[in-house]
């Protein structure tokens, strides 16, 4: 005869119903109630995290899981507005501009506020479905010069953060307060510049 043990945090009885954890490793909750989960803020949320995680967060009404080094919503099954499906108006081609953006989900978590691949966008050319990858490639942040829709130096929106595209520029370090003018690197305008300005840098996204 064994004696099989468990842990049973049922303090009236040893035998009721309660959290137990078995020989095998288990825990069970041997309960046909509710369990309520740990709930908190955004800002609350614990500084050292552990895949597994879980709890309410009291921000954003979701419940969420700590996964992949970040906070992850556990998503319903039916459909919502927040955000739901995004129609974003980036312009209109003309056959010489194949840059377009920067895309914004409006997704209230900033971690997804871009998609994540090129296969979460639906691009049409005249009713023509788009294959990602074959007719078309999503780039965060493209550095080329001469592609896309470039804005003039004089014509920043001040607060917005920009990527230099066009070579030659020196606007940049005195107008707006960007380290350097070299293509590629990124600023915040912290002016809307000259109407004479000569360089063009793209919004990051």
């Amino acid at each position: 005869m064994r004696l099989l043990k468990a842990q049973n945090t049922n303090l009236r009885n040893i035998y009721g119903k309660g959290v137990k954890y078995d020989v095998n490793g288990q825990v069970i909750m041997d309960s046909t109630n509710v369990m309520l989960v740990p709930k908190g803020t955004t800002a609350e949320r614990p500084t050292v995290n552990t895949s597994g995680h879980l709890r309410y967060n009291t921000t954003l009404n979701e419940l969420e899981v700590y996964s992949e080094s970040q906070w992850r919503s556990v998503r319903y099954k039916e459909p919502n507005n927040d955000p739901g499906i995004v129609k974003q108006s980036l312009g209109n081609g003309d056959a010489t501009i194949d840059l377009f953006g920067p895309l914004d989900s409006q997704d209230p978590n900033s971690t997804y506020k871009a998609p994540a691949t090129a296969d979460n966008i639906l691009v049409f050319v005249e009713n023509v479905y788009q294959l990602s990858t074959t007719n078309y490639t999503m780039v965060q942040n493209p550095s080329s010069t001469g592609t896309g829709q470039e804005v003039a130096s004089g014509s920043f929106s001040i607060g917005s953060e920009y990527i230099i595209t066009a070579t030659g520029s020196t606007d940049f370090v005195s107008e707006h307060s960007a380290s350097n003018n070299t293509p590629g690197t990124t600023f915040t305008a912290a002016s809307a510049g000259t109407t004479d300005a000569t360089g063009l840098a793209r919004l990051t996204g």
